[in-house]
């Protein structure tokens, strides 16, 4: 499905990732993120507000602008699946596209996930 997106609107390495959060009301957040089998896949920490959000209500939506047009956008719908990441295995990818090690930001005691976004729904706007 998201085949469906121009490529380059995928090259902006920032995007928004909505959540639900506990009151019901929408969460936003800017991140980092990786196309992959189909699936958007960002890496985050279990502490973190985006991963109790989605581990109680896993619907979400993620924003990408075309990195050089605010009218030119994809809003991808789905579902996401928290998985384990204990190794960094799937992080590590992600961190290649930023130049980043996601070891350097966690403590001791964090556990890194994978937030893997199945999309259900694609929207474009193309507003330029």
């Amino acid at each position: 499905m998201l085949h469906t997106i121009d490529p380059e609107i995928l090259e902006n390495t920032i995007a928004t990732l909505a959540t639900t959060g506990s009151d019901g009301g929408p969460e936003m957040t800017a991140i980092w993120y990786l196309v992959e089998e189909d699936r958007i896949l960002i890496s985050a920490t279990a502490r973190r507000r985006k991963t109790k959000n989605l581990a109680i209500h896993p619907h979400c939506s993620v924003l990408v602008f075309h990195p050089s047009s605010v009218n030119y956008y994809a809003e991808i719908r789905g579902v996401a699946e928290l998985i384990e990441d204990p190794a960094y295995e799937i992080s590590d990818r992600i961190a290649v596209r930023y130049d980043a090690d996601f070891r350097t930001f966690d403590g001791p005691n964090d556990r890194r996930l994978i937030i893997a976004v199945t999309p259900e729904r694609v929207l474009i706007t193309d507003v330029r």
